[in-house]
């Protein structure tokens, strides 16, 4: 299955939970205003958010009558989700609140990355919660990629030092860190996280991503995390996780039109080739299938 099929796969709840309105806006011969009142309730549905929503209709408004509105709101919705990122730096960080899927996309991002030949190395200092090594190397053990633990109770930042300054760390191509779960409200743990993140950096100076883990379920409360997040580390990607799972798969959208901080990954599945690449123009087709079928003039 290729990444189209895997998107088109993965946001099918959010489809069938807007199919009635899609059907109504291009199938029914609405007017013009009405069709725009049609697609704001089909972007909203989806979990695009108000703000969003209200910049892409804009904008579509003024080159519908050239392109015709699908094709224009497709337009808008690939300038919002497009970013020029490259994935060179080395170390890769993972955070987010408890729940969102850290440990396993650190896991399935090793499986994609040792798939591409790559020399992976796996530091575990999420030393909070329990049985979080284990967990973490049953991951590892499945792709046959080191990994580096912290003691229970250890301090984080020290466990990132230490396995960055290991032997297996200089020699890999990629780095990658799981952090504990945490409350983006609470101000200690963040506080931590942030100790974390400049002390790989004093590490691996240049050479650190972080990735922010988001629960694509938890739809706009997603928007809270990450403006929290982001008074204490500056996260250069975000991964939407379990997105198969949820009819709220527009967050996206609404994620980057605030943060304009670039969607990295997105998971589809429980299975370790289920993290992919994110890519604008699958996820948008996706988002919207006949999009390219939609030729009427306005």
């Amino acid at each position: 299955m290729n990444l189209i099929e895997k998107l088109s796969k993965g946001l099918s709840k959010t489809r069938e939970r807007m199919a009635a309105t899609f059907a109504t806006v291009f199938g029914g011969g609405a007017e013009a205003a009405r069709e725009l009142e049609l697609m704001e309730e089909y972007l909203l549905l989806a979990d695009v958010g108000p703000v969003a929503t209200a910049k892409i209709l804009a904008a579509a408004a003024e080159n519908r009558r050239t392109v015709g509105l699908l094709p224009a709101v497709r337009n808008e919705l690939l300038r919002l989700l497009s970013f020029n990122v490259r994935d060179d730096k080395k170390v890769k960080i993972f955070a987010g609140v408890n729940g969102t899927g850290k440990t396993t996309t650190v896991g399935k991002l090793a499986h994609f990355f040792r798939q591409q030949g790559k020399n992976v190395f796996v530091i575990g200092a999420d030393t909070f919660r329990a049985a979080a090594d284990q967990q973490l190397e049953e991951w590892c053990r499945r792709t046959n990629t080191p990994v580096f633990a912290g003691k229970p109770g250890s301090d984080p930042a020290s466990v990132v030092f230490d396995g960055l300054h290991s032997n297996l760390a200089r020699t890999a191509d990629y780095v990658l860190c799981d952090t504990a779960g945490r409350l983006h409200v609470n101000k200690n743990l963040m506080q931590e996280l942030a100790k974390l993140v400049r002390v790989a950096g004093k590490a691996c100076p240049d050479q650190i991503d972080v990735f922010l883990t988001l629960d694509a379920g938890t739809g706009q409360n997603a928007l809270a995390q990450v403006d929290m997040f982001s008074q204490w580390v500056q996260p250069t990607g975000l991964v939407l996780t379990k997105l198969d799972g949820t009819a709220k798969g527009g967050i996206a959208v609404a994620l980057a039109q605030k943060f304009s901080i670039p969607i990295r990954y997105v998971g589809l599945g429980e299975g370790p080739d289920d993290l992919v690449p994110f890519s604008p123009e699958a996820y948008v087709d996706a988002l919207l299938p006949q999009v390219k079928n939609d030729n009427r003039r306005h």
